[in-house]
């Protein structure tokens, strides 16, 4: 099995009297009037608008060749101005846009609120699925970032709703060839439902006859003056069945991070929410004020790593949106040889290309750079300029507060034939329907705490982080967080916390100003548990330290698979957060036990 990349290689783009040019392909991304030709050649011969506007409460466009975006941009503009419907747009891009791409091409097109929206949350330029919801949720995208073939197999295999139109928009099959295989037309068929429809800017005379032979009834449309013809048609054979309707309620058990994440998604997806807890809104780990987002990255290319890099991106262009989150960045620092290696080994894999640092979302820093900065130690470091703090009791105030949820401050016993989803920390041992899980408590702090000379005080402007992290919080610092498998005192834990951040606060003596503890759900591999237990239940537990990041994308797992759409994430991701992973693990060395033992 070939190893897993991360990184993907960005398009090669430049611009020409106004328009974008693939330097790879040689050719353009679309032309001079660029809206009017994405209406001409996909919208109207697919009559996108009406379709959408009369039918079930979303639709589903897939394409092949995101490029800048602009069918997607100018599509989802169309259904916000002309419907009340929601758009879930799929999408494939071999060589996806940098980050300064996006902002060009939204600096073209200031009237569209969806182009801003895109270039404020790009996917990052890393392999596999990514999702972003714009628009209150009304806007889905889904983008693949790698193979056209590897992006429909995938497809195929987990998108359990048809799709209702293609818009098939690859440089030209003299070009690009890879993108219009005959076996690539199949798939797409395989994908389809009858009424679906297919339009392509191309009108090659072996595309049409292949799409013909895949099931597709194709015609001509008359594209001149502009160009002579372009492809449309309708799917009329036997095709994908229509997959079961989405719930029109779900229940959560569970109103921290990761209940309110899940509530919140489904919700502005149109369903009705119950969110039930007994100890009210944002309690255990999600009490606390002050709780850093950065990446967390492994660098090793396993699963784990993989969901890691892409639960960051995700929930930075969620948080972004929200008055919970600050922007800060964070700096992670290797203050000897063996966190360096580490540290290097993650810029390898996650910033390979050192032309590309003005896009990079991590920056390596060496010593001298950061001896500018005062951490006259540092062997290097790591800058993450979208990392930043985030106020856990503010964000689930705000996310439950829709009108598609109700929040009862009560215990509920979930039932068999209803779709419920179990987000309640340790407690959702006890809804696991017989799977074992092997998750637990662990208890953790933070502290706020203040030279008792300032004068001594070293210079820290952003937060640091790593194994806890030290953040600047106006005269204070705010440390953490102790992990504590049996609880502590709490004076025990404040004297941990400050030891294990000496290296970056000083030696001075310290003062307390206050504190902060609560109990954080853990699993054994230190994995989050998400995913499907039974037919109408699913679970989002055991995030730990990292729910910050990994609760927003453990929500769209779970309202994809609500919805029959593609989860966001590869199978292996899925395979090693699955609640059902433990179970040949135990038959090798028996349970293992996480967090103290139960009363």
């Amino acid at each position: 099995m070939p190893e897993h990349q991360e990184s993907v290689a960005p398009a090669q783009l430049h611009w020409r009297n106004g328009q974008p040019v693939s330097a790879m392909f040689d050719d353009i991304y679309f032309s001079a009037d660029g809206a009017e030709e994405v209406r001409r050649v996909f919208l109207q011969p697919s009559r996108i608008v009406a379709r959408a506007t009369t039918g079930a409460a979303y639709f589903t466009v897939a394409e092949l060749g995101f490029g800048t975006g602009l069918n997607f941009i100018v599509c989802a503009d169309e259904l916000l101005r002309a419907s009340s419907r929601m758009l879930h747009f799929i999408s494939v891009e071999a060589h996806p846009l940098r980050a300064s791409d996006w902002r060009k091409v939204a600096s073209q097109r200031p009237n569209s609120p969806t182009a801003q929206a895109l270039a404020a949350a790009p996917p990052p330029l890393l392999s596999g699925w990514h999702r972003r919801l714009f628009h209150g949720g009304r806007i889905q995208l889904s983008v693949f970032h790698g193979d056209v073939t590897q992006a429909l197999e995938d497809l195929h295999a987990r998108q359990r709703q048809p799709i209702d139109a293609w818009f098939l928009d690859g440089f030209t099959p003299a070009k690009n060839p890879a993108m219009w295989q005959a076996s690539v037309i199949h798939r797409i068929a395989s994908l389809s439902t009858q009424g679906t429809t297919v339009a392509t800017f191309t009108s090659a005379g072996q595309v049409r006859r292949d799409l013909n032979a895949a099931g597709f009834a194709m015609t001509k449309v008359d594209q001149r003056p502009f160009k002579r013809t372009s492809l449309s048609g309708s799917f009329v054979a036997s095709g994908k069945p229509q997959a079961e309707r989405p719930p029109r309620r779900v229940s959560v058990l569970g109103a921290g991070i990761a209940g309110a994440t899940v509530a919140h998604q489904l919700a502005q997806l149109g369903i009705r929410v119950s969110v039930f807890d007994p100890n009210g809104m944002a309690s255990g780990g999600s009490q606390m004020p002050v709780s850093a987002l950065h990446a967390r990255l492994l660098g090793d290319q396993t699963a784990a790593a993989e969901f890691r890099a892409r639960a960051f991106h995700h929930a930075r262009a969620m948080h972004q949106d929200y008055p919970s989150f600050r922007p800060t960045g964070a700096l992670q620092l290797a203050l000897n040889e063996r966190e360096l290696i580490k540290l290097k080994r993650i810029q390898a894999v996650y910033a390979p290309d050192p032309l590309a640092a003005e896009d990079d979302w991590l920056h390596y820093q060496t010593p001298k750079e950061l001896l500018a900065s005062a951490h006259t130690q540092a062997l290097g470091g790591l800058y993450f300029d979208r990392a930043g703090l985030v106020d856990l009791p503010l964000l689930c105030k705000t996310l439950l507060d829709h009108s598609n949820i109700e929040l009862l401050a009560r215990a509920a016993e979930p039932a068999d034939d209803q779709p419920w989803v179990i987000a309640c920390g340790t407690s959702s041992r006890e809804h696991a329907l017989g799977i074992p899980l092997e998750v637990g408590s662990v208890w953790g702090q933070l502290d706020w705490i203040q030279p008792t000379s300032a004068s001594a005080a070293p210079t820290i402007t952003r937060p640091i982080v790593g194994n806890g992290y030290t953040i600047p919080d106006g005269q204070a610092w705010v440390v953490g967080s102790s992990y504590e498998y049996r609880p502590w005192e709490p004076a025990a834990a404040t004297a941990s916390n400050i030891e294990s951040n000496r290296r970056f606060i000083g030696t001075q003596d310290m003062q307390g100003l206050d504190y902060k503890r609560a109990p954080r759900c853990v699993s054994s591999d230190r994995n989050p548990v998400i995913g499907r237990l039974a037919q109408q239940r699913w679970i989002s537990t055991a995030h730990g330290s990292l729910g910050t990041s990994s609760a927003p994308l453990a929500a769209s797992i779970i309202a994809s698979d609500v919805m029959g759409w593609v989860p966001p994430v590869s199978a292996r991701v899925l395979a090693a957060l699955a609640p059902t992973r433990f179970i040949a693990r135990q038959a090798r060395r028996g349970v293992k036990v996480v967090g103290p033992a139960e009363p």
